[in-house]
């Protein structure tokens, strides 16, 4: 079914279930290890962990229950469950707060419906409820709240409507803290700076912090970018996605161009049926440096006019061999990556690229890619960071790894903390175990060791993540390059911002179970393939 964001809970709950007390530990571990936390996480490790009294007796598991705590209420101030734990230990903002939301939800049975909804299928009927609500009672603070969640899910700036929300005075401080992270959560530094001071006299929290530290990045305060960043670290030593930016900022990657020029590179594409995507596609990739890099561009029984967009090539990159390799039906993703691989040029190359037909590249990103791999010969694949369209890009896809292995489940862990936009936290290189197959590099010299996409996940789906565990089994490491960003239109497939298809959904949960049972017979080397062990 859609996920809404309890259905993501529910999975993270499924999953902390299924579980130890010290394997439900490493599992909020590695989560934070690759991302900032996320009220989803924060809230179901502290539940999985208060629904286990044995599990509370111990200091350590107390401390990460504690931090797990700390951070829901940093990252949902206004979130009535979380408002309602904080009470339970105390907190008397919290239960002030939590006192007057309860007071001003005229509707509870209404409001509850309406955040169960889905936010990508009904959010224009959610925001019309929404908006409804809020002008019978302009003090309706979980109408608000509810409004003002959907509009950064969409990527927009507050609703115009929420300008008539009379905020109770008690909680105006809270209000506004809100109304900073949207802005700066978007990215939106003009009206999020307007609110900063205020918000920082109120309220100093790692979330906050980490936000304000990217706004003065961009206005061009690198000092006071650093003095933030560091101080959210003192606060929790334990982001270690801030450890790396504060790396990366104060060292920052300097990519080599003279390697596209040295080192042999094939760039393979497959298309089916995108003939306006495919051409927007090779447009943007005539705008890269790309050196001498050969092109071949595979039309998987294609029956629009991908053949026309494909035949510009030729006068798109006038100093790149181009081949066009058409066949006479659809054989699938995993097949047509075979496809392409098989051909001589590959084993001729130093690296294979491959981009989806639907993308939008950053000019130097080979570049990008080659210093990352040169220096270090254990990279097999190197990814980038990938965004949706749109003024403000939410993240589509960062990077994952083995979260469960064991005769109950195998998973891979969510490519995002969840619903996050663009702001910089996540412009580093790492390792990991999985980068995102719309954008990547191949060492060849990896390739022979693990050639074959599994067709058993055809059309598609799956098969990319497969392969990079693949060669992780294998020895070889995969890097994340955050320096490159690459803008996915995400024309297939399944995410937050994808239309619902049920077809499409069906061939994912399959592809899921083929996984799951691919796996049984390694559980052992799969469960090391967790995030912690790569970079502590």
């Amino acid at each position: 079914m859609p996920e809404t964001n309890r259905n993501k809970a529910n999975r993270t709950d499924i999953e902390l279930a299924a579980l130890s007390t010290e394997g439900a530990c490493d599992y909020y571990l590695n989560f934070i290890n690759n991302f900032q936390n996320s009220k989803e996480m924060a809230v179901a490790f502290h539940s999985r962990i208060l629904a286990d009294p044995a599990a509370r007796g111990a200091e350590y598991v107390r401390s990460l229950a504690g931090h797990a705590h700390k951070w829901s209420g940093c990252l949902a101030p206004l979130d009535e469950d979380v408002l309602a734990v904080q009470a339970a230990f105390g907190m008397r903002q919290a239960q002030v707060t939590l006192d007057i939301s309860r007071a001003t939800n005229s509707e509870p049975e209404a409001l509850e419906e309406l955040r169960g909804a889905h936010f990508g299928l009904q959010g224009d009927e959610i925001r019309d409820i929404a908006v409804k609500m809020l002008k019978q009672n302009p003090m309706y603070v979980l109408a608000a709240e509810l409004l003002l969640n959907l509009d950064y899910f969409q990527g927009r700036l507050p609703d115009p409507q929420l300008a008539a929300f009379k905020c109770p005075k008690a909680m105006l401080p809270v209000w506004n803290l809100r109304l900073f992270q949207h802005y700066a959560g978007l990215g939106a530094v003009e009206r999020a700076m307007s609110l900063w001071q205020e918000t920082y006299v109120e309220r100093e929290d790692p979330v906050t912090l980490n936000l304000a530290a990217e706004l003065f990045r961009k206005a061009g305060d690198m000092g006071r970018c650093l003095e933030l960043y560091e101080r959210s670290l003192a606060l929790d030593p334990l982001q270690y996605p801030v450890e790396l930016r504060l790396r990366e900022l104060r060292e920052p990657f300097r990519p080599s161009h003279r390697l596209v020029g040295e080192k042999k590179v094939c760039i393979y594409l497959y298309c089916y049926n995108k003939a306006r995507s495919l051409a927007e596609t090779l447009e943007s990739l005539a705008a890269c440096d790309i050196g001498a890099a050969k092109i071949k561009i595979l039309l998987n029984g294609c029956t629009d006019d991908s053949a026309a967009s494909a035949a510009r090539a030729t006068e798109l990159f006038p100093n790149n061999e181009v081949e066009i390799i058409t066949l006479p039906v659809n054989i699938g993703a995993p097949a047509a990556r075979n496809w392409l691989i098989s051909q001589p040029a590959t084993w001729e190359s130093d690296y294979v690229a491959f981009l989806d037909d639907d993308v939008e590249l950053q000019p130097d990103w080979l570049a990008h890619f080659l210093t990352v791999a040169e220096s270090d010969p254990s990279v097999a694949n190197v990814g980038c960071k990938v965004v949706f369209p749109g003024e403000y890009r939410m993240i589509q896809y960062l990077y994952r790894y083995v979260t469960v292995a064991n005769t109950n489940m195998v998973r891979v862990g969510y490519p995002t903390p969840g619903v996050t936009f663009d702001t910089g936290l996540y412009d580093v290189i790492r390792p990991t175990r999985v980068v995102m197959g719309c954008q990547h590099m191949m060492r060849v010299s990896a390739l022979k060791e693990v050639p074959w996409f599994d067709i058993r996940y055809s059309p598609s789906q799956v098969d990319d993540t497969d392969h990079d565990l693949q060669f992780c089994l294998k020895g070889y490491s995969v890097a994340y390059c955050g320096t490159v960003t690459c803008v996915h239109k995400q024309s297939s497939g399944v995410s937050l911002r994808a239309g619902f298809d049920y077809d499409r959904q069906s061939n994912v949960n399959g592809n899921d179970v083929k996984f799951f049972y691919k796996y049984q017979g390694m559980l052992g080397a799969m469960s090391r393939l967790d995030s912690l062990s790569l970079n502590r």
